[in-house]
């Protein structure tokens, strides 16, 4: 990285994309962040279908020539190598990364540091190693034919080449799709979000320390969401589509994808929590409280994982009232810890009017009540006596329900079914796999304690489905094949 003088300032750029080797790119943009002294220049091509064309076709080419031919274990090796790099607080790209990501997205400094070094550990290869095993019962089948049960031997493919379209709104995020494509043998062509183009260029060169050869199965771009001419041309070039966003952004997709292609999506999902009885007796209701605001706080709600609303089950040694008001105290510390994020007007506008809807209820109707931020909107809780469940304007606008009882929550889920993702639960053990399946049944797909919601482990099941398997293609040479076989072999009798 060099570094130009300008008068006092000095200039540092940054590319924000990547590209393999033996790409040559000539037009580009710029967008400058100032901190102190330092103007950092961050450059994005500026490309045209034919060059999306001309890089997945090298992709496809390195991955045949190069990630092809690994093994999944050298693979998962090679990953947890450039994993490592990150795990030192003075490697240079994680420093970058410390210095830049809180200027870029908004988000408090200490969290993005925090969140990112917990983050980056998933990939590490013992996690990498129980995520394969989780889905795959032999994972060199991505290496070789392995016998089956059934008498078959049976090898598995990924896609040669897969087009993903990353959401800007939680950093690090996108080298979770990038790596399950890497360990399928899959090149990726990434399209990242201005929100956040720099950590997954950050990574690939990272990895590029690592393995040149690996890295070049990567290229990592941004341009704005819904430039059609740029997108078909990437669905079309690509064996395969990951997109992460809003409904509108993943049907946008869905439409330029081939039917006889791989299509996965995760667009938009409420999260939610329960708190039992329980977990609010004198010695723990603090703690509860702590850790439920972690699952609000964190990221400013922005993940899927985020809870939205908090059921409160009557009954503890503190009212659902008092745990709403406990909850808005906390909301408060966290925010002179770790402010919450400039909002645009669009989103400032939409958590007033929140305020202003429950306001006015409250006025006639003692069972809501509204406590917030004054005169910002750093943090709204609004709390309800009767049970009920709707979504939120997010950065850290909290419903909370009072509810007789937990076992209830299932009956107002229904409505938004399609939308759930998470469950932060804190209930005892007896309670726990009972309402788990309940939860299962209203559409939840992942439950976690209380403070882990926006914390995935290696393994789960994103939007309840699989990570590695839904990428895959099987071919199976039938037993019959074999013995058909061996009659060709002159040493056989």
């Amino acid at each position: 990285m060099k570094r130009a003088v300008m008068g006092t300032i000095k200039v540092i750029p940054v590319d924000i994309f990547k590209m393999p080797r033996g790409i040559t790119l000539t037009n580009f943009g710029y967008q400058t962040i100032t901190i102190g002294q330092l103007d950092y220049s961050l450059r994005f091509p500026i490309v045209t279908p034919d060059a999306i064309v001309e890089i997945n076709d090298r992709l496809r080419h390195n991955q045949a020539a190069y990630l092809s031919h690994l093994t999944v274990a050298e693979i998962i090796s090679k990953i947890d190598q450039a994993v490592n790099l990150w795990t030192h607080p003075d490697y240079p790209q994680r420093r970058l990364a410390m210095k830049l990501l809180p200027q870029i997205t908004g988000y408090n400094a200490e969290t993005v540091e925090l969140e990112i070094k917990r983050f980056i550990r998933v990939f590490r290869k013992k996690e990498l190693m129980r995520f394969v095993d989780s889905e795959l019962d032999q994972p060199e089948i991505l290496d070789d034919f392995h016998p089956q049960k059934s008498g078959s031997m049976t090898k598995a493919f990924g896609p040669e080449t897969t087009f993903h379209v990353f959401s800007g709104n939680i950093p690090g995020l996108q080298i979770w799709s990038l790596i399950m494509a890497t360990i399928v043998k899959s090149a990726s062509l990434g399209k990242t979000s201005m929100s956040e183009p720099l950590f997954p260029v950050l990574f690939a060169q990272s990895l590029a320390e690592v393995s040149p050869e690996l890295a070049d199965c990567l290229a990592i771009l941004p341009w704005k969401g819904g430039t059609m001419n740029l997108e078909e041309a990437a669905t079309s070039a690509t064996d395969a589509a990951i997109v992460y966003g809003s409904d509108k952004a993943v049907d946008a997709i869905k439409e330029l994808v081939p039917k006889s292609k791989i299509f996965l999506h995760y667009g938009y999902k409420i999260s939610f929590s329960m708190i039992g009885r329980e977990a609010l007796t004198p010695e723990y209701y603090l703690q509860t409280v702590k850790q439920a605001i972690e699952d609000v706080a964190v990221y400013d709600q922005q993940s899927c994982l985020s809870a939205q609303t908090i059921f409160v089950e009557k009954g503890g040694s503190t009212s659902p009232l008092n745990v709403a008001k406990l909850l808005a105290s906390e909301l408060a510390n966290y925010q002179l810890k770790r402010p919450r994020a400039e909002l645009t007007n669009e989103q400032a506008a939409a958590v007033v009017r929140l305020r202003n809807d429950y306001q006015l209820k409250a006025l006639n109707d003692s069972d809501v009540q509204v406590f917030a931020s004054d005169g910002n909107t750093d943090w709204t809780v609004v709390y309800h006596a009767h049970p009920g469940f709707v979504n939120s304007p997010l950065n850290r606008t909290i419903h909370v329900y009072a509810i007789d009882e937990l076992e209830q929550v299932p009956e107002y889920l229904q409505p938004f079914k399609q939308y759930l993702q998470s469950c932060g639960l804190a209930v005892k053990a007896t309670r726990l796999f009972s309402l788990a399946n309940q939860l299962g049944r209203a559409g939840i797909d992942r439950i976690s304690a209380l403070g882990e919601m926006t914390r995935a482990k290696p393994g789960w099941h994103h939007d309840g489905h699989f990570n590695l398997l839904d990428l895959l293609r099987f071919i199976d040479v039938e037993q019959n094949t074999e013995r058909a076989a061996e009659k060709f072999d002159p040493d056989v009798e």
